[in-house]
């Protein structure tokens, strides 16, 4: 008998007893849709994520002042100003490295058309705009030379834009008053919100870091610290050790610390993603763990059925090999009927499984809050869910067939 009789052989026996094979393949529907649906869920969450962080920069470290050691913060004062961004910005200085930028915030009182409102201005370096990867809804970025000269313009957020004029494409031109001085509107940008370090980009307000430490925070920053932040560009992601190496070497210089800690601390987002990127594959993997006991009470369910259908077919199995069937030709034969009716399972249970990528996708936009986050069933998770309904039908199919081939032919047709 070859494979294709095999098969309709195997679809007229489950045809015969239709109830009872949905029922047996139930196990695999739900262990193979649990499986494709988690696998899809923690895909678009770990995609959200990366997506967020990016917005942090790729390849972006961040350096603040201070010590998050409490014991070296209380000897050692903290200490970053701008013209440690300005040493690190060298040619030279900090080889792996392609931008380096900084950043001042602080609350400020904010007016437009008569209304007023409290929003965190950030004084930047023009820089700040291509290390970080913010998008122009509108008009331009402020220029070096405006910021060397404490020019007076803004970029806002895209939210600060519709508060404040209604629209964003308004906003451009217009005046607003920070603190009481007059800027120019240059710039909407088109932020979306998401994660940053600093304010939201959406909700920002930005201005040349001179004219920000010069003209609107001038009492409230100290000389040793007149900066919140500076951030350096890695030149690529395999740069990005060397970067932080290089800089914190250059800024122990300037700070002259021989022997002590770093009066500065160093983050990279690009580490922290990896963290919380291994945290996510462990969470997927308890998750599969759980859907895989599905898969094998399945299994189990798929060996039991198997069983009765070889003990009810013990007459037909006596006279196949009355007629000359081998021991391999029965073995092939009920082999074939579990991988059929698993396969099966597999078919329906990845139909099942885009069901649950549609709840997964509703699980990440209101449980986790994870704006424009789409749980997505890729080829490799369809792959391997066909691949285990075939590796359980093989597993849990060999016993009763290995039982069915066994079977001496005179008793097989003795029996009734």
């Amino acid at each position: 008998m070859n494979l294709f009789e095999s098969i309709r052989v195997a679809l007229i026996a489950l045809r015969t007893n239709k109830l009872r094979s949905l029922l047996t393949m139930l196990g695999i529907i739900i262990g193979v849709g649990a499986v494709i649906g988690m696998l899809a869920m923690g895909n678009g969450f770990r995609q959200y994520l990366d997506g967020q962080f990016d917005q942090l920069g790729i390849g972006a470290v961040y350096i603040f002042a201070g010590s998050t050691d409490r014991k070296v913060s209380t000897q050692q004062p903290p200490h970053l100003t701008a013209a440690d961004a300005e040493a690190l910005g060298q040619p030279g200085a900090v080889p792996a490295a392609q931008g380096v930028g900084v950043q001042l915030g602080r609350d400020a009182q904010v007016s437009a058309g008569g209304r007023q409102y409290t929003y965190n201005v950030s004084g930047t370096t023009p820089s700040i705009f291509t290390i970080l990867p913010q998008k122009l809804g509108t008009g331009r970025f402020y220029t070096a030379d405006e910021e060397r000269e404490s020019m007076r313009v803004t970029v806002l957020g895209g939210e600060v834009a519709k508060k404040l004029f209604g629209a964003p494409n308004d906003a451009l031109g217009q005046r607003i008053t920070i603190n009481g001085v007059g800027f120019e509107v240059v710039g909407v940008l088109n932020a979306k919100k998401g994660i940053s370090i600093g304010n939201d980009p959406s909700q920002a307000i930005y201005v040349p870091y001179s004219t920000a430490r010069d003209r609107l925070f001038r009492n409230q920053v100290a000389p040793e610290v007149d900066i919140d932040f500076l951030v350096i560009k890695a030149r690529s992601r395999d740069q990005i050790e060397a970067a932080i190496r290089q800089a914190t070497e250059v800024l122990r210089a300037r700070h002259r610390l021989t022997y002590q800690n770093n009066d500065f601390t160093v983050l990279n987002p690009q580490q922290i993603a990896e963290q919380v990127g291994s945290i996510i594959t462990g969470f997927n993997a308890f998750l599969g763990l759980v859907a895989g006991i599905s898969l094998l009470v399945g299994g189990i369910g798929i060996m039991n059925i198997m069983l009765v259908s070889v003990s009810e077919r013990t007459r037909e199995i006596g006279l196949r090999k009355a007629v000359g069937a081998r021991r391999r030709d029965i073995l092939f034969q009920f082999l074939i009927e579990a991988i059929v009716l698993c396969l099966i399972g597999g078919v329906l249970g990845i139909g099942l499984g885009y069901v649950f990528s549609l709840g997964g996708t509703f699980v990440l936009l209101s449980v986790f809050q994870a704006e424009g986050a789409r749980a997505t069933v890729t080829p490799g998770a369809i792959m391997l869910a066909t691949a285990v309904a075939s590796l359980i039908g093989i597993t849990f199919g060999f016993f009763p067939a290995l039982t069915a081939a066994r079977l001496s032919p005179i008793t097989a047709l003795r029996s009734e």
